[in-house]
């Protein structure tokens, strides 16, 4: 985001609220932490940075639909949005996760999708407002499959930043995932859900219960924000010196978690290893042997270049095997002018799309 764009919006979204307390367990109510922490970290964000806007999707004990949530979101044309929430499971289940977008069929992950999509039950109507869909019902969960998530990069970038400022807390962290959450599903800008901790193990009870854990996992949050906002405002010299801290494996590049089995990397990912083998070779470059191709996803599986959700985007799609992720490219031009058309192109359906150079095969770097 350039200065010359418009003022960077966060949107902090309190889970459940009103009549709806969310997980309960001893008497301590899951809507009653998630808006503690929702209002500190708030107050964190203003304080640290006064040019950033940040609203809230409550700020008080009222019930809020989760269409109207994210509703609220797009209305506002948020930069970020933040839905905290607690955890419930076994007694034996702790620590923290971070969800974007994605139909994962991980038993677990579709449980705390069912979990929170249930909350629609309490809406006058619900069924015209969602669209006949089912929260219970796991056939209803197919129509995740065929979305498109266009701001999954900087989701999951984010949602990395943040399970990583809650392990610095010596939490246990349970990664990124991917389950299919309607809030996450309906805005329009990178989005995440954080599970701060378990309600249903007396550790974690105990802390979510204190005034200094809502602080603390605030404060983290907070961190996680300052992180995502300076990369995300950074001018281009800026970004350069930062891509190529990455690519020198700093502590902060981006991981993703083991967890999250199909997910695409939020940042310009470290150089693939030599063996990195490529579906498609090169088929345009410069004398110099310079050529540009077009990022648009990273993911933890292979998909065939031929997919059908790639059909729209009317070029040739390179994958390249990068450690145990896949990097996908778009298109091959000795033109940086004509890279940048594509990206613009691209980025209709990949917002986060992005130009990489190659020099005789080689990966050189993120161009601006």
């Amino acid at each position: 985001m350039s200065a010359a764009q418009s003022k960077f919006v966060v949107v902090i979204d309190a889970g459940h609220g009103g009549k709806d307390p969310g997980a309960v367990r001893n008497g301590l109510k899951e809507k009653d932490i998630t808006l503690s922490v929702a209002l500190k970290l708030g107050e964190m964000i203003k304080a640290n940075h006064p040019k950033v806007k940040v609203l809230y999707t409550r700020d008080k004990d009222v019930f809020v639909g989760l269409q109207a949530r994210s509703d609220f979101a797009n209305r506002h044309k948020a930069s970020l949005f933040i839905s905290v929430h607690v955890n419930s499971a076994s007694p034996s289940a702790r620590g923290t996760e971070t969800y974007v977008l994605g139909l994962n069929k991980q038993a677990s992950n579709l449980a705390v999708a069912m979990r929170e999509n249930e909350v629609m039950l309490l809406e006058d109507d619900y069924k015209t407002t969602y669209r006949g869909f089912n929260p219970k019902s796991t056939e209803s969960y197919i129509m995740f499959d065929l979305m498109q998530d266009a701001y999954i990069n900087s989701s999951i970038e984010f949602a990395n930043l943040v399970e990583r400022q809650y392990s610095r807390l010596g939490k246990p962290s349970r990664g990124v995932r991917q389950a299919a959450l309607w809030v996450l599903s309906q805005s329009a800008m990178p989005s995440v859900l954080t599970e701060i901790g378990f309600i249903s193990n007396n550790s974690d009870q105990s802390y979510l219960k204190s005034p200094e854990g809502h602080r603390e996992i605030a404060r983290a949050l907070s961190k996680a924000f300052s992180q995502y906002y300076k990369r995300q405002t950074a001018t281009p010299k800026e970004s350069n010196r930062s891509e190529e801290s990455k690519s020198e494996g700093s502590a902060d590049s981006t991981d993703t978690d083991d967890s999250m089995a199909d997910s695409s990397e939020p940042t310009e990912p470290k150089e693939p290893h030599h063996e990195a083998t490529r579906v498609e070779q090169p088929n345009s470059t410069s004398p110099e042997g310079r050529s540009y191709r077009i990022q648009f996803m990273a993911l933890s599986k292979a998909i065939d270049t031929k997919d059908k959700r790639f059909a729209k985007l009317g070029k040739p799609i390179r994958r390249i095997k990068d450690g145990e992720r896949y990097l996908y490219t778009c298109g091959d031009t000795e033109s940086l002018a004509e890279a940048r058309k594509l990206r613009k192109q691209i980025a209709k359906q990949y917002k986060d799309c992005f130009i990489v150079e190659y020099r005789s095969g080689k990966r050189i770097g993120r161009v601006q």
